[in-house]
């Protein structure tokens, strides 16, 4: 496919997602992930940090897709995105370090207890893990109301605002999104039970 056509097609993608077909964002997002990640690795090596820079360039993405001028590719302004992010999590990161070297404040620093142990780490790292694996396999519609509820902390209305829905139909998508939820971590954690009940 040639570039204008390819420009063309996802021209066509952003006017019906902006007109309401936010099942959309999904295949208009598909094509771009690869690049965005090489673009983003090449800045920051760290692949924590690099995740979550990528889900929150993907949710900018979506939550101003209206701001799109085309007047570059939808590529270049996804990774001018993504750059910004990952200047702004340097800064926050820096900033943070900055403090952490401060002897007032490393005075205050509390005693190490169990919660921060290898092992309670090791088990959240697995909680989020699973966490992810159980977000991606909802469908694009339900996935979208998690992200911004429940994860960015966006309110009903603005919600509904965004995604053109009504307040109540904001509500049964979360909940019937949670109930998926819910179905998808059950088999994990009655295996973890299974395990620790062996040890």
């Amino acid at each position: 496919m040639s570039i204008q056509a390819m420009a063309s097609e996802e021209g066509e993608l952003i006017r019906k997602i902006l007109g309401g077909r936010t099942n959309l964002f999904g295949d208009l997002i598909a094509p771009h992930l690869t690049p965005l990640l090489r673009a983003l690795r090449a800045t920051i090596g760290n692949y924590v940090e690099l995740e979550d820079i990528v889900q929150q360039t993907v949710l900018k993405a979506f939550t101003h897709l209206e701001q799109f001028r085309f007047e570059a590719s939808f590529r270049t302004w996804l990774i001018r995105i993504g750059l910004n992010e990952a200047r702004a999590c340097r800064r926050k990161c820096a900033s943070s370090r900055i403090l952490a070297l401060d002897p007032a404040a490393l005075i205050q620093l509390p005693v190490a207890d169990e919660s921060h142990s290898p092992r309670v780490e090791y088990e959240r790292h697995e909680a989020s893990i699973r966490l992810r694996a159980a977000l991606a396999r909802l469908p694009e519609k339900y996935r979208v109301v998690i992200l911004l509820r429940d994860l960015y902390g966006f309110t009903l209305s603005e919600v509904a605002g965004r995604l053109g829905l009504t307040i109540p139909a904001v509500k049964t998508r979360q909940l019937r999104a949670r109930q998926k939820m819910v179905r998808f971590l059950r088999p994990l954690s009655q295996t973890q039970s299974r395990s620790r009940a062996c040890r």
